[in-house]
């Protein structure tokens, strides 16, 4: 027993060292796009939630943390989040402004952080991304912008700050049932 202890502390730090690492994997962690079993649907509005899995290497807090959305995403509202105050602005040249900013402790760095919004989705089905700006206590950041592409020579997949999208289904897919998850190889368009 006392072996089995002691393993699974040696684990348990070498887990630790990985997530603290800058030589950790590129996917350790993103800015995630999370619908809660509830399919986007072009058209409607309904509930997602933006998730920022830790604070910038090597260890830094979370202390604010900014979402764009480009014209086609009609509205965006975020919800009441402990701890952090919002607000949204419309951009010049169209789309949505997301800010929050941290009113007490900044979030330690391995610490998961759940913005809820409420979206009017757009009218026309098809893959929609959100860039993400996230602001450490130091003034480092993540822009989680960068396009998820197959690996090259040149590049890596996934890259090191991959853009959150979501899959938007037209009425008619997600009255039959059809998820984003079995929808999310199809030929869909990109538009940000």
């Amino acid at each position: 027993m006392r072996r089995l202890t002691r393993m699974s502390l040696a684990i348990a730090a070498i887990g630790a060292l990985a997530v603290c690492s800058p030589l950790a994997s590129t996917a350790s962690a993103h800015a995630i796009i999370e619908l809660k079993g509830v399919s986007a649907v072009a058209g409607t509005t309904s509930a997602m939630t933006l998730e920022i899995q830790h604070g910038c290497l090597p260890s830094q807090p979370t202390v604010q943390v900014e979402a764009f959305v480009g014209t086609p995403w009609r509205a965006v509202k975020p919800q009441t989040v402990a701890g952090w105050t919002s607000r949204v602005t419309k951009q010049p040249k169209g789309g949505w402004h997301i800010t929050w900013i941290n009113q007490g402790t900044p979030i330690p760095f391995g610490t998961a952080t759940y913005f809820p919004i409420t979206v009017a989705w757009p009218q026309i089905p098809g893959t929609y991304g959100m860039s993400v700006f996230q602001v450490c206590s130091d003034g480092s950041t993540y822009y989680w912008n960068d396009k998820y592409t197959p690996a090259t020579a040149t590049a890596d997949s996934p890259p090191l700050t991959p853009k959150p999208e979501v899959m938007v289904l037209a009425k008619k897919d997600a009255s039959q049932g059809t998820s984003s998850k079995t929808t999310s190889s199809s030929s869909a368009t990109h538009m940000h």
